[in-house]
């Protein structure tokens, strides 16, 4: 994810906006993008730089893909917090951006390539079944 694949995060997010207004936005922002590695130039006093795309896509009225819904109470209620959780977080004292892949130990042999198992995976809750009456 770079700043310049704006225009493809743009095309491939969701035709909603995230936020119902600025208040809860910015305070989503606070709580989530203030300590991630990818808008750390943004926020530096000495490199002004382009910032995370995924909040460009926000600003621009669309819900970007890498949000996925937060958990909601069992009345249906949503923390402001906790509305999406962005996939793409790292905190900026986690190291690189992008995971690195754990090397394989020396002298042991692979059966299955890895680099078709390697990506983003999010742990999501199962659907709930609901019984058929008849």
């Amino acid at each position: 994810m770079t700043p310049d694949s704006v225009d493809a995060l743009y095309d491939e997010a969701r035709h909603e906006t995230p936020f119902s207004n600025g208040t809860e936005a910015d305070g989503w922002f606070y709580a989530n993008c203030e300590t991630c590695w990818h808008d750390r130039e943004q926020r530096s006093e000495e490199t002004a730089g382009p910032g995370c795309p995924l909040i460009m896509v926000a600003y621009l009225g669309r819900t970007p893909i890498q949000w996925m819904e937060g958990p909601r109470s069992v009345e249906g209620y949503i923390s402001i917090p906790n509305q999406y959780r962005c996939i793409e977080y790292r905190h900026e004292d986690d190291g690189p951006a992008d995971p690195q892949p754990i090397p394989d130990p020396p002298g042991q042999l692979t059966l299955v390539p890895r680099e078709d198992y390697q990506g983003h995976r999010m742990l999501t809750t199962a659907p709930q079944e609901t019984a058929v009456t008849k």
